[in-house]
């Protein structure tokens, strides 16, 4: 019996915004696909939150890409040709960034321990955190011929944020040093105000200092909070995870081609 081509997302306008997600679009399924029964699925999440089309995942690696693989989203401009891969074996599925240039971001729905240079996404901002080394710590009071200098008290910071810019690059830093620092666009101690995709309170970022432990949490946002998959990481019924500027929703148990 002839094989199903793979399936190709039909080239559309890009949006420059990565969290906007295409009204409705189409997408491609890998050769031999239909050879076995599907026993979970990924559904994109489309604009307004509903659900779009439906890529059935079996057995083995599923690739998503802009260009290569199973699931080819053409009109993608953030998508490296092969992006990232689901991989299903004994009836669990697995997820993997193929060394993407913009990373696969996981949803949280739990708390998540921050360990340095993980990259955290929300809203549009892009933030990488950075524990200080030693050299970077506050040095204390200084002393000018034996007189303390006279100034704004030091604050003992512990960690900061790299904002990254669409050039590739790292522009403003947002310092550390509470044990917990809120992020949004309204309120908070970091505030993004021109991102429409940001709750007024969206994210938190909390420390233990003894144990020098950092975790990120979500707080009730809108969007939600994504920390980039570092290695392979299983998925659970429920999980959504982004690709460049799509959306999906990992289910369990999901019957073929609905």
């Amino acid at each position: 019996a002839a094989q199903p081509a793979p399936y190709v997302a039909p080239a559309a306008q890009p949006t420059p915004a990565m969290p906007a997600q295409p009204a409705a679009y189409a997408a491609t399924v890998a050769p031999g696909a239909g050879a076995q029964v599907a026993v979970a699925r990924l559904v994109s999440i489309l604009k307004d939150g509903s659900d779009g089309q439906a890529f059935p995942l079996k057995e083995g690696s599923t690739d998503i890409g802009r260009s290569e693989g199973d699931i080819v989203l053409a009109d993608d401009p953030y998508l490296s040709p092969r992006h990232a891969r689901v991989r299903g074996a004994s009836g669990r599925f697995y997820l993997r960034d193929l060394d993407s240039a913009n990373g696969v971001y996981m949803r949280l729905t739990a708390p998540a321990d921050l360990v340095s240079g993980d990259h955290i996404l929300i809203g549009q901002q892009v933030l990488r955190f950075e524990l200080l080394n030693d050299g970077e710590l506050p040095l204390g009071p200084a002393h000018l011929g034996g007189v303390l200098a006279f100034g704004t008290p030091e604050v003992p910071r512990f960690a900061r944020l790299v904002q990254y810019t669409t050039e590739g690059v790292g522009r403003d830093l947002h310092y550390l040093y509470r044990d917990e620092t809120i992020l949004g666009r309204e309120n908070g101690d970091i505030v993004f105000t021109d991102d429409p995709f940001l709750s007024r309170r969206h994210a938190a970022i909390e420390i233990e200092r003894s144990s020098k432990r950092c975790r990120l949490k979500d707080v009730g946002s809108s969007n939600g909070t994504s920390l980039r998959v570092r290695g392979e990481r299983e998925l659970v019924h429920g999980d959504h995870f982004r690709v460049g500027r799509h959306l999906f929703r990992f289910d369990m148990n999901a019957g073929a081609g609905r």
